[in-house]
């Protein structure tokens, strides 16, 4: 999958941008706040219609306007694609999505149209964030290869809002409940497979990939902790449980409180891992990503590599370089290309640069 076009009006810091891209490696340069990590952000959106950094729609607005617009061509094996995203902080619909100029109603016929993995410094949340930042990291790239899944996990999360909203009310009856449950169950345990047999694979993976990064030396699995086991153990906790999520005004069982555990000897990382050892522990998932994406659609994922790179020592970077060859197009930030140079080999040639200063963006000839 290839970016060729993008095209920003009013996103973040950028007013007006139309940039080409022709090349399979292309670098943002400039200072620390001058706009860089805000390209990969809108590319992002393409594929999640979210932001990494977790900043809402209405934050995505450039300060001077009340309105966002984006649009990005793509080039895939399959056929070429042209997605469209824009905001109105004044519009009642809000948001609205195109996809070669057709309105998509529905989040999940757009999501995984262009299917990205990002690596930022924020990553090291899906280890020290807990239980649900995991979780969200396996569903949301899950999301982009399995629409069905994605919609599943929709579909749960209004269940879920429905029953909790029911049990905050206090005064229901069982017949009430019934229905939410039995939607609940259904729902959840279709995903709690889908979990089960992806994170068995991605284990596989991430170990082989952790004891490049660590020399043999760290021998820490995923496993997938599912918080019930299957329809019974789910609808018989659900129904025990009654009195105690009315007092507290909520759900406390199921797929949504699903752990997953990455560690060794019983142990999780969040518990004894060194920095070192939780970044490499986080490149080994992303990658792990990369190539569980790459495996089920028979193409590379793009890259988007948010300052990243300068901070690995030579073995991370030099374990980098090898997946950017396998990529088929990265993108990157960064405040300089001193030593990066050293890595990209025979990529030298096949690499653009723009820089971004004073607001403004320029190719590098």
């Amino acid at each position: 999958m290839f970016l060729t076009k993008l095209k920003l009006q009013n996103f973040r810091s950028h007013a007006e941008v139309q940039l080409n891209f022709k090349a399979k490696l292309v670098f943002f340069i400039g200072e620390n706040g001058a706009g860089k990590t805000n390209i990969i952000e809108a590319i992002n959106q393409f594929a999640t219609l979210k932001s990494f950094r977790d900043n809402s729609d209405e934050e995505l607005v450039n300060w001077n306007s009340n309105f966002y617009y984006i649009k990005g061509d793509l080039v895939s094996e399959e056929m070429n694609k042209t997605i469209e995203i824009g905001y109105s902080k004044a519009d009642s619909l809000k948001r609205k999505v195109k996809l070669n100029g057709e309105i998509i109603q529905k989040k999940q016929d757009i999501i995984g149209e262009l299917k990205a993995v990002v690596f930022s410094p924020v990553d090291l949340k899906i280890i020290d964030g807990g239980p649900s930042e995991r979780r969200r990291f396996i569903d949301s790239f899950i999301s982009t290869v399995n629409r069905s899944y994605f919609a599943n996990i929709l579909d749960y999360n209004k269940i879920l809002k429905h029953r909790n909203t029911l049990l905050k009310k206090k005064d229901f009856s069982q017949s009430e409940l019934a229905p939410w449950d039995q939607m609940l169950v259904k729902k959840g345990v279709e995903i709690a497979k889908e979990r089960a047999r992806v994170i068995e694979i991605i284990n596989q993976i991430y170990k082989e990939n952790l004891a490049k990064l660590s020399g043999e030396k760290d021998k820490f699995e995923v496993v997938y902790k599912p918080n019930v086991a299957n329809n019974d153990e789910y609808a018989k906790k659900l129904a025990e449980r009654v009195s105690r999520d009315t007092h507290l005004g909520y759900t406390s069982v199921g797929i949504h409180r699903d752990g997953i555990f990455v560690g060794a000897n019983g142990k999780d990382i969040i518990e004894f891992g060194s920095q070192g050892q939780k970044r490499s522990t986080v490149i080994a998932l992303k990658t792990s990503q990369f190539k569980f994406i790459q495996n089920q659609i028979g193409e590379a994922p793009i890259l988007l590599i948010d300052d990243v790179i300068r901070e690995l020592d030579v073995k991370r970077r030099e374990y980098f370089v090898n997946l950017i060859i396998d990529c088929g197009q990265a993108f990157f930030t960064t405040t300089d290309l001193e030593g990066i140079q050293d890595y990209l080999g025979n990529l030298e040639e096949a690499k653009q640069v723009f820089v971004i200063q004073d607001g403004n963006i320029s190719e590098l000839s």
